[in-house]
């Protein structure tokens, strides 16, 4: 029920004594795929898909994905494509994608998220731009169809945040069905299609005049080829089975086209695609983005011990979560050597440090999340 046709070319500080201690985090370059996101509005050119810039100023860098804005969309709704996109690809909220490998293949492709005002304002820009994008992978959302408090993140509401479908549409297109062909193909044989064929009742290459009787998946849109129609097989199957199609008026909304709209549904009739999405080894998202994870996400963090002894501090460092920790400090001031990195550790250090009492002591201790 893709409503973006037109951009799916591609289905994107404590003081003891004379020691100072800072504590911050570390921000890795904007090229870094596995960045915890900042949501942060950037509007110079973004190096990653620098033919954009004229379309699409403004842009949010999630992970390896990008979500790219005309100046017409407002921020809030920039921001809860991107808070969406984060979730699906950290849906631990650790703050580090949960399938590496698929970050990676989105950060190859170059893809982006490409949002208008509404659906004639992408019709313009892809009529007028179309030859500046050919190399990206790009998916369009509206941002009148982007609804923050819309259903499912509001069970009373009847109207549905798009957000949810096309991120999740470039997600598995360009991530999974690339990463994992065998099993996410968009083709004819792999195991998603075969599902596919079978929730169709039959193998169609195009969309058929009338589904048969037994088919709970009749997307009759004659512009979706069948790897389109893969794209949203598994956008129908994955959200119901994260009933994320399960609110007010929903199910009269979608049985047109969708007849599983609950888990407990999906489970009964679906096995095939079922067994798929919950195979520990593709690690797909299994919880429904709420457009929260900006304030729920786990963060970094430590406690520190510090005992004072004879020319010498010793810290105790008890950290939260696998973090990776870089002591700064001038070469003459403590017993070690400038920028000294302690790889990831999660649990307690120990670090006796020296110091001369006679200079001002200080250090900056950084976490990177």
């Amino acid at each position: 029920m893709s409503t973006a046709k037109y951009f799916s070319f591609f289905r994107a500080a404590a003081i003891l004594g004379a020691a100072l201690f800072l504590l911050s985090t570390f921000t890795y370059g904007q090229t870094d795929q596995n960045t915890t996101p900042n949501f942060e509005i950037r509007y110079n050119t973004n190096v990653r898909l620098p033919k954009l810039k004229s379309a699409f100023p403004r842009h949010v860098k999630v992970f390896g994905l990008f979500i790219q804005a005309t100046k017409q969309v407002p921020d809030n709704k920039l921001i809860h494509a991107a808070d969406i996109a984060a979730d699906f690809l950290d849906n631990d909220r650790d703050g580090k994608p949960d399938n590496p490998t698929i970050n990676d293949e989105l950060w190859k492709n170059r893809s982006a998220i490409v949002m208008g005002y509404n659906e004639l304002e992408l019709e313009k820009l892809h009529d007028k731009f179309r030859e500046l994008f050919d190399n990206y992978a790009l998916q369009g959302l509206f941002a009148t169809e982007t609804l923050p408090s819309g259903g499912p993140h509001n069970p009373a509401s009847p109207k549905f945040d798009a957000s949810i479908e096309e991120i999740l549409h470039i997600i598995t297109s360009v991530g999974y069905a690339r990463v994992y062909p065998e099993v996410f193909g968009e083709k004819k044989g792999s195991e998603l299609t075969n599902a596919m064929d079978k929730a169709r009742g039959g193998h169609f290459r195009t969309v058929p005049g009338k589904y048969p009787s037994g088919a709970w998946y009749s997307y009759d849109d004659k512009t979706c080829d069948y790897e389109c129609q893969a794209t949203e097989y598994i956008y129908w199957a994955l959200t119901s089975l994260m009933n994320g199609q399960n609110f007010k008026m929903r199910e009269q909304n979608i049985r047109h086209e969708w007849k599983l709209n609950t888990p407990e549904k999906l489970r009964a009739k679906d096995k095939n695609i079922v067994n798929i999405l919950t195979n520990k080894k593709y690690i797909l998202p299994l919880r429904l983005p709420d457009g929260k994870y900006r304030n729920n996400r786990k963060q970094a963090s430590l406690k520190l011990n510090i005992i004072e002894a004879e020319e010498k501090l010793i810290l105790t460092i008890a950290l939260s979560t696998a973090s990776a920790i870089i002591l700064e400090t001038s070469k003459d001031l403590l017993s070690w050597k400038t920028n000294k990195s302690i790889p990831a550790y999660t649990g307690s250090l120990n670090l006796p440090i020296k110091i001369h009492s006679e200079q001002k002591q200080f250090f900056r201790l950084q976490i990177l999340d």
